[in-house]
């Protein structure tokens, strides 16, 4: 049986037994869609239409978690990039931007911070959050929004960022200093109505040199320091291996990456410095293994001392039910 006391005491280093399974990335996936009536682009928009998909995997497989929002946008919605609403397969995505010109230039002035959160999308997520708290006390919900370097890009384009990184760093940290206050208020903001807040933290290898990252890092640790009244997460996608020692420092609760396929050689890296979450291979495992694939990995995460057992990202729309259903119940 899956509880939300077993995951609080896992986000505190205080394990009973096996890991605790949980979803704390995103969770909407063509079959629940399909089951409950409420799908993307909707689920996005409306509020109770975001909440009943939000709650599928509770209601269906007992998981005691419920996760929101199911996009990474509404931050660069808000400030002004063009979003398109996506289908039932496909999430929000940015797709135009003012400041999306052929070289990063001069950020301009935004909207003040106190108004950032009095409408929009990121408003409504904080109202979700709070409606599935008081309605749903038994589950740990968890809220997410991405750093203040993932909002940058956004807001210039990746392309435009990552070369101005090393062409004019000076421009890419003004982006990244005008980024930080939305953010660290839009923190606070769901972490007073959230059981734990996940960080989607641009520190990839693949996207950005592990110098710039590191000289980044300050700035998602100020994110961090804004989340007082819940737990959180620092969750980076694609290969970290030479920027995992960075993310302890953060001062996150726990951190997520991808293992690919070897959580146990990030258990030994890190494990000693922060709670591990994850595990599963959101590709391979998830949306393309079997059931029996699932149990298995899930069983060698918990085996190699990650605390809490889940996607190790976003959970694939493909993915179907039955191995959903094997991540709730991979301690049967």
């Amino acid at each position: 049986m899956n509880s939300k006391q077993e995951i609080v005491d896992a986000m505190n280093g205080e394990n009973k037994g096996q890991a605790p399974p949980a979803l704390f990335s995103q969770t909407g996936t063509v079959e629940l869609m399909q089951s409950c009536g409420a799908s993307w682009p909707d689920a996005n928009y409306s509020e109770d239409a975001m909440i009943k998909l939000a709650l599928q995997p509770s209601e269906r497989f007992g998981f005691a978690t419920a996760r929101i929002p199911f996009d990474l946008t509404a931050e660069a919605e808000r400030l002004g990039c063009e979003v398109s609403r996506g289908d039932s397969k496909r999430q929000p995505a940015v797709t135009g931007s003012p400041w999306w010109n052929e070289s990063i230039e001069e950020p301009p002035e935004f909207m003040p911070v106190e108004e950032f959160l009095s409408e929009g999308r990121c408003s409504m997520y904080v109202h979700v959050a709070e409606r599935i708290a008081k309605e749903h006390p038994d589950l740990f919900l968890t809220s997410s929004l991405v750093g203040p370097i993932e909002l940058a890009g956004h807001m210039v384009g990746f392309e435009n960022f990552i070369m101005g990184t090393f062409m004019n760093p000076d421009m890419a940290f003004k982006w990244i200093d005008k980024m930080v206050p939305y953010q660290s208020t839009y923190a606070s903001a769901l972490s007073e109505v959230s059981d734990n807040v996940f960080v989607i933290t641009e520190g990839a290898e693949d996207v950005m040199d592990p110098d710039t990252f590191s000289t980044f890092a300050p700035y998602e640790k100020t994110t961090f320091d804004s989340i007082k009244d819940s737990f959180s997460v620092a969750h980076v996608c694609g290969m970290t291996d030479t920027v995992v020692e960075y993310l302890p420092d953060l001062g996150s609760t726990a951190v997520s990456v991808e293992s690919h396929g070897n959580p146990q050689s990030v258990y030994d890296r890190v494990g000693d410095r922060t709670i591990l979450v994850g595990g599963i291979s959101p590709i391979d495992t998830m949306m393309q293994g079997s059931p029996e694939d699932v149990r298995r990995s899930a069983l060698e995460a918990d085996g190699a001392g990650y605390s809490v057992i889940m996607c190790e990202c976003g959970v694939p729309p493909q993915t179907p039910n039955a191995n959903l259903e094997a991540l709730a119940k991979y301690r049967d």
